[in-house]
């Protein structure tokens, strides 16, 4: 039986030609679904806000890919809430769109 992860990973990553580029990043407690209902990704549909772009979200990464990819997007602080592993009800959302024009 392999062991629980401790956190989830969410993340998508969209660009389009002529908008730019997206990324929506989510780090949440791993705690198990209620009633049958996932509603860490529920939550995370709604930060996002648009089915459009909800398209876009593949899977859930591993606490390696999702570092691997998107470690320059966390801040500093979060950063260390993450090793601790101590947070309860922890969650960090952040929405980031460069302009290309």
């Amino acid at each position: 039986m392999t062991e629980k992860p401790f956190y989830r990973y969410f993340a998508i990553d969209y660009f389009a030609t002529g908008e730019g580029r997206s990324f929506w990043l989510k780090i949440c407690r791993n705690y198990q679904p209620v009633d049958g209902k996932d509603r860490e990704y529920e939550k995370f549909k709604e930060f996002v806000g648009h089915d459009y772009f909800i398209q876009g979200f593949e899977e859930e990464l591993t606490e390696d890919k999702f570092m691997e990819r998107y470690t320059r997007f966390i801040p500093y602080m979060v950063a260390g809430m993450i090793q601790k592993r101590d947070q309860p009800a922890f969650t960090w959302e952040t929405h980031l769109h460069f302009n290309y024009s």
